[in-house]
């Protein structure tokens, strides 16, 4: 297959994405950073642990905060498994948000394939959550958190990657990630999110990397639909 067949088909999804932005209710703009710090056990295996900031309305408030610890063992070079932990506190930062703030803890599993060609990269990323979340309810008209509850998410990624200053090492970074959730079934019941995003990558030198671009999420919920629009940006620390 060509990158042609590739561009076309992410842009396929794409326009699935941009007709789910149509219907939508609210839409928020945020600013995403995360900082990655990679040690080398041996060849193979690879403990990373990011961490995550996200900030919403032009900064003003508080998404997220993200913290992954993970260990990464490489296979063969097409192929790579993950297994982390994330713990994520989610803020109440608009009327279309949560109530009150709460916390998710998930442990995960991850296989991530990847395809190497003449002129572009292409990698599949599959993961799945097992997601451990505060429970949100009313007691005496108050809302307040009312215990935990589990549920599982299958997220993957399709993720192009094409060199376009080879000598700068500056590559051209596209990805749409699917999130379908399982609640507490053995198949999905519906779309999570969607999200999409397209930037570059560039390898400052052995030790830093930096990712950087817009970053499109589609969340459709009962009666509504989210969009943000956020600038994300990366940088991976190799020690």
């Amino acid at each position: 297959m060509t990158l042609k067949v590739y561009l076309i088909t992410f842009l396929s999804i794409l326009s699935i994405s941009v007709s789910f932005g149509q219907r939508e209710n609210y839409s928020h703009s945020s600013s995403w950073n995360t900082f990655t710090v990679k040690a080398g056990i041996n060849k193979n295996l690879v403990l990373k642990n990011e961490f995550n900031f996200r900030r919403t309305n032009f900064l003003k408030d508080w998404e997220q905060i993200v913290i992954r610890p993970y260990l990464q063992y490489k296979i063969e070079k097409s192929l790579t498994v993950a297994t982390g932990y994330s713990y994520i506190q989610n803020y109440n930062y608009a009327t279309f948000s949560s109530p009150i703030d709460f916390k998710e803890n998930n442990l995960w599993q991850q296989l991530l394939i990847k395809q190497y060609f003449t002129h572009f990269d292409l990698s599949h990323r599959i993961r799945f959550e097992e997601r451990f979340r505060q429970t949100i309810g009313l007691v005496d008209q108050n809302t307040i958190i009312t215990g935990t509850d589990y549920s599982g998410r299958l997220r993957y990624r399709f993720i192009i990657n094409v060199p376009v200053l080879k000598k700068q090492d500056i590559s051209l970074l596209l990805y749409d990630e699917a999130f379908l959730d399982f609640e507490q079934q053995l198949q999905p019941v519906k779309l999570d999110q969607n999200w999409m995003f397209i930037g570059f990558q560039f390898r400052e030198s052995k030790h830093i990397t930096i990712k950087s671009g817009y970053h499109n999420i589609n969340i459709p919920r009962t009666g509504k639909t989210i969009t943000n629009h956020v600038w994300e940006t990366m940088l991976i620390y190799d020690l």
